[in-house]
C-alpha cells in the first residue's frame, strides 16, 4: 500500500493546477518577447501608439498571469491539504486498529511523529510537486525554446552553466540526503524523552532524577541540533554557489550580447529578452536543485509513513456476528503465548461461567490474570485450545459484536478531559442523566461528588484531580452505565478501603444478578462470595471452586487468604 494510492481522487484538482501552471508559464514567456518588441519597434521608432497598444496588451497578460498564478497556488494548496487530511486519517485508523505489541514495535512517540511531522513533510512535497516541480520543467523547456528563437549563438552559454549546476545537484543528493533519516530519528528520540518525562513525572520526582532527565534530554536535543546544523551549513554553502553561477552566466551573456549588438547581429530588445529567458531557464534549474534539499526529508517521511501503512497488522477474531447476549463463557485447554515469547503466559486453562454467576480470579503478579482478560476482550486470539462464548470459539467471532456486550473496567483507568457526564457517555452515548446518577450511586462515587449537578464536575486528563480509589469508583460507574451481559473488573477494587469495597460489592450484587461477572482481585475479601474462584499461578490453574472449598482443599489459595487475615469466619 502506497501513501499515494488514493491520489487519483484528486485528479480534477491536479489537472486544474497543471493547466493553470501551464498558462502561467506561457504568460511569463510572452512578456519578455513583448518587451523586446516595444524597445525595438516602439522606442527605436518613437512609435507612441505602438508602445501604448502593446503596453496595454502586456498589462492584460500580466493581470491574467497573476490571476492564473494565484488560482494555481490556491488549488495546489487545497489539493495538498486534502491529501494530508486523508493521509492523517488513514494513519490514525491504522494505528487505532494495531495491537498493543504492534504499537510498541514502532513506539508510541514515533507513531505520533509519523502521524504529525512526517505527514506534514509529505504535504509539503505534494505542494512542491504540484507547483514548483511542475513549473520548473515547463519554464526550462519554454525558456530554452524562446532563447533559441531569440539567439542561437548566445544560447550556448546555457550549456556551459548546466554542468556546474549538475555538479551541485549531485553533491546535494550524495551528501545531504543521508542526513534526513537521521534527523527524523533524532526527532523521534526527543519525542520519546519528552513523553517519558511527562508520563513518568511522579517516579522522576520521587527519586530526585530531575537533573539526570534534563541531562538525557540535553544529549538528545544536542544530537538533533548538530545534525540540523550540518544540513543548514551545507545548504548555506550551496545557495551562494547557485547564485554565483546564475550571475556569472548573466554577466557572460551581457558581455557577448553587447558585442553582438555593436556588430548589428542582435537588437537591444532581443538582448534584454534573452537575458530574461536565460534567467528563467537557470532559475528553473536552481529551483529543482533547492527543492532537492527538501525532497530527501520528504522521501524519508514517505518511507516512515509507508512503514506504518504497510505494516502487516494481525487480525483478531473472525466474521461471525454475536447477536445474542453472552450467557456462557468456557475455556477448554486454553493456552496463550505473547508474540515472540518462548514460554506461555497461560497454559491449559479450563473453567466456565454462566449467566447470573460471578467468577473471581486471584493470583500473584505475573500469574496471567490480566492476560486472560485480554483474551476475553479479543485484544489477542488464543494460541491453543478454545475460549468459547455461547458455545462459539471466540476467534471466529467479530470483535465489535463481542465487545458491545461486555462492559470492562481496566486495571489502569483512563479518563478524558471532560465532565463526569462526558466520561460516562463514553460507555453509553444513549444513557440518561438518571441512569448515570444511578451508576454513580452504585459505585459509591456520589460520596465525593457534589450533590448539586454532580455530572457537571470536571475530570482532568487521566483523572489526575481524583485519588486512586475515587478513579476506580468512577471507572466502575462508567462500566455500569452500559447495559452489558458480561461485566469484567480487572483489579478494580484494590484502592478501596474495606468498608467501601464491601458496600460496593453489596450494591453490585443487586445490579448484576442477571449477568455474568468476572472480578480479578488481589484481595480475597473482594471475591470470597463469588460463585467460583479461579486461582492462577505462573499462567496455570492452581485451584477452582468456592471460597470454602478452596480454603479446605487448595494450599495456594489458603496461604493467600491467611496472609491477608482472611479466615472462613470472615465476612
Amino acid at each position: 500500500m502506497s501513501i499515494f494510492k488514493d491520489f487519483k481522487q484528486y485528479k480534477i484538482l491536479i489537472f486544474t493546477v497543471l493547466i493553470l501552471t501551464f498558462a502561467n508559464t506561457i504568460g511569463e514567456l510572452l512578456l519578455p518577447k513583448m518587451m523586446s518588441q516595444i524597445i525595438d519597434i516602439g522606442v527605436s521608432n518613437q512609435n507612441i501608439t505602438y508602445i501604448l497598444r502593446l503596453g496595454a496588451v502586456m498589462i492584460g497578460v500580466t493581470l491574467v498571469t497573476i490571476l492564473v498564478r494565484g488560482s494555481a497556488a490556491y488549488f495546489s494548496a487545497k489539493t495538498s491539504m486534502l491529501f494530508s487530511r486523508d493521509l492523517r486519517k488513514r494513519m490514525f485508523n491504522k494505528v487505532n486498529r494495531m495491537t498493543f505489541d504492534e504499537t510498541e514495535y514502532f513506539s508510541i512517540s514515533s507513531l505520533i511523529t509519523r502521524t504529525t511531522n512526517d505527514v506534514a513533510q509529505v504535504e509539503q512535497l505534494v505542494l512542491m510537486a504540484l507547483r514548483p516541480l511542475a513549473r520548473a520543467p515547463l519554464t526550462f523547456i519554454g525558456g530554452l525554446l524562446m532563447a533559441f528563437t531569440t539567439s542561437v549563438r548566445l544560447s550556448l552559454v546555457v550549456f556551459i552553466s548546466l554542468p556546474f549546476l549538475a555538479i551541485v545537484l549531485y553533491f546535494v543528493i550524495k551528501v545531504v540526503v543521508p542526513y534526513f533519516p537521521r534527523l527524523q530519528q533524532a526527532l523521534d528520540h526527543i519525542n520519546l524523552l519528552l513523553r517519558q518525562r511527562l508520563t513518568g513525572l511522579k517516579v522522576i520526582r520521587a527519586f530526585s532524577r530531575d537533573k539526570q532527565e534534563e541531562e538525557t534530554f540535553e544529549e538528545g536535543n544536542e544530537r538533533y541540533y548538530q545534525i540540523g546544523l550540518k544540513v543548514n551549513k551545507i545548504m548555506q554553502t550551496i545557495n551562494p554557489i547557485l547564485t554565483l553561477i546564475l550571475n556569472l552566466t548573466i554577466v557572460i551573456t551581457l558581455f557577448l550580447g553587447a558585442r553582438y549588438v555593436q556588430q548589428g547581429i542582435m537588437s537591444i530588445g532581443a538582448l534584454m529578452a534573452f537575458v530574461q529567458y536565460i534567467t528563467q531557464v537557470l532559475n528553473s534549474v536552481i529551483m529543482v536543485t533547492r527543492m532537492m534539499t527538501v525532497l530527501p526529508r520528504s522521501v524519508a517521511s514517505i518511507d516512515r509513513v509507508n512503514a506504518v501503512l504497510n505494516y502487516p497488522s494481525r487480525s483478531v477474531g473472525g466474521s461471525n456476528v454475536l447477536n445474542d447476549p453472552i450467557t456462557s463463557v468456557e475455556a477448554k485447554n486454553l493456552t496463550f503465548y505473547y508474540p515472540d515469547a518462548n514460554l506461555p503466559a497461560l497454559k491449559q486453562l479450563n473453567f466456565s461461567i454462566h449467566k447470573g454467576e460471578v467468577l473471581g480470579i486471584i493470583g500473584g503478579t505475573g500469574s496471567g490474570k490480566s492476560t486472560l482478560l485480554k483474551l476475553f476482550m479479543q485484544f489477542y486470539d488464543p494460541s491453543e485450545g478454545q475460549l468459547l462464548i455461547n458455545g462459539q470459539s471466540i476467534d471466529t467471532l467479530n470483535p465489535k459484536s463481542v465487545r458491545e456486550k461486555i462492559s470492562y473496567v481496566p486495571q489502569k483507568n483512563y479518563f478524558f478531559s471532560e465532565s463526569i457526564r462526558g466520561n460516562l457517555f463514553y460507555s453509553n452515548p444513549d444513557a440518561s442523566d438518571e441512569q448515570m446518577i444511578d451508576s454513580l450511586e452504585t459505585a459509591q462515587a456520589m460520596q465525593f461528588l457534589p450533590k448539586e449537578k454532580p455530572l457537571e464536575k470536571t475530570v482532568a486528563r487521566g483523572g489526575s484531580n481524583y485519588s486512586g480509589g475515587q478513579r476506580q469508583r468512577l471507572a466502575i460507574s462508567r462500566a455500569l452505565t452500559r447495559y452489558a451481559s458480561l461485566y469484567i473488573f480487572d483489579d478494580s477494587f484494590s484502592a478501596l478501603d474495606y468498608k467501601t469495597d464491601y458496600e460496593l460489592r453489596l450494591a453490585l450484587q443487586g445490579k448484576l444478578e442477571e449477568t455474568a461477572t468476572i472480578i480479578v482481585a488481589q484481595r480475597v475479601a473482594t471475591i470470597r462470595h463469588a460463585n467460583k474462584i479461579l486461582v492462577l499461578e505462573n499462567g496455570e490453574v492452581q485451584g477452582l471452586g468456592t471460597h470454602d472449598e478452596l480454603m479446605r482443599e487448595n494450599q495456594v489459595y489458603r496461604e493467600i487468604a491467611i496472609s491477608q487475615g482472611e479466615g472462613e469466619e470472615h465476612t
